[in-house]
């Protein structure tokens, strides 16, 4: 059986380097001809708003998630199949993980991050059965990785928690991951 629905986590802004909106924009052009729906943050801009654009423009269906309190600073999108307005963050990532079936990260700020460990620790507490992925565009989540490494190395974290985590290079080896999980 495969993957219908999956959250992508990225940025409201969209970076200092085009090839970050580019390859949100190619992501979700990949998983609308997949068939998947994208369920993301709903913002209109930045990466977010690049990730929603590819997927429409490629006739995906879309599910923004949208904290009350970010209405007004992250503009949700205005073309998406279903907007979801949640009362914070926590319920927003709850209820993104809730309607989704495995999760990429894009590269973004302290709000992605905040929602990749998270997922990252339900996983390894058993709350998230969900197949967790980052597409490392220019080599920005390399620090994440070393750090994460180094909890390992370290010994705050076990090393079968480095599994829990697939690194991918680019948006083009998506496809590949979907078709493992």
């Amino acid at each position: 059986m495969s993957l219908r629905r999956v959250c992508v986590l990225c940025g409201a802004a969209a970076g200092a380097a085009p090839e970050f909106a580019a390859a949100a924009a190619a992501l979700g052009d990949l998983l609308a001809r997949r068939d998947c729906e994208v369920v993301y943050g709903g913002s209109n801009s930045g990466c977010m708003g690049a990730l929603a654009d590819g997927a429409l423009a490629a006739g995906g269906r879309v599910t923004g998630i949208v904290p009350q309190q970010l209405i007004s600073s992250e503009r949700p999108h205005t073309r998406l199949t279903d907007l979801e307005i949640t009362a914070d963050l926590a319920s927003r990532k709850q209820r993104m993980f809730a309607r989704s079936e495995a999760i990429i990260a894009l590269p973004g700020g302290t709000g992605t991050l905040d929602e990749l460990l998270e997922a990252l620790t339900m996983k390894r507490l058993g709350y998230l059965a969900h197949g967790i992925a980052l597409v490392n565009v220019r080599g920005y989540f390399d620090p994440f990785v070393a750090t994460f490494d180094h909890c390992i190395t370290e010994g705050f974290a076990d090393r079968s928690q480095r599994s829990l985590l697939q690194v991918l290079s680019a948006v083009g080896e998506v496809a590949g991951w979907l078709d493992t999980h």
